[in-house]
């Protein structure tokens, strides 16, 4: 055997290869999980610059119609909600930005029309890959939007100093 043929096989040893039983195995849904008025929402692994439409039902008590405070947060953004068919909740959908690496955390508030004592906080989180670092599998309701390149941080003008 040649040399080149060591390292051909030695590199094709580093990769990582699932059966389609693996995959089909792992959860790929979006994890809800409820504590008093707070609801974390766990959207997984997410790649840096990058906008996702996410979308997922929550159990609430807060009637038909909801409110919220559009200028709360930068990063995530509700743009759509619709009570469930059964009336225990909301289907909604929040344009996420993944803007940096590593674990990312953005809260929004909903209330509810009729009883402005009502409300959920809703915890966003989310683990952000970054640059050059893989592409995430995403789970059932996210969908990427866009993709910034103009927040492409191996890019720039910046000279240094003289």
């Amino acid at each position: 055997m040649s040399d080149s043929q060591n390292v051909n096989e030695a590199n094709s040893d580093h990769k990582v290869h699932f059966e389609a039983v693996q995959v089909q195995s792992h959860d790929s849904e979006i994890a809800v999980k409820y504590s008093d008025c707070r609801v974390d929402v766990h959207l997984g692994f997410l790649q840096i610059n990058r906008i996702y439409q996410v979308t997922f039902t929550i159990v609430d008590d807060l009637g038909e119609d909801i409110s919220f405070d559009p200028l709360q947060n930068l990063h995530a953004k509700l743009t759509k909600y619709e009570p469930t068919e059964d009336g225990e909740g909301h289907i909604l959908v929040i344009n996420f930005h993944a803007h940096r690496e590593k674990l990312i955390q953005e809260r929004l508030t909903i209330k509810s029309e009729c009883d402005s004592s009502k409300y959920r906080d809703l915890i966003l989180h989310a683990r952000v890959l970054g640059k050059g670092k893989g592409t995430p599998a995403l789970r059932n309701g996210i969908h990427c939007l866009q993709v910034d390149e103009d927040n492409d941080s191996d890019v720039t003008d910046w000279q240094g100093f003289d």
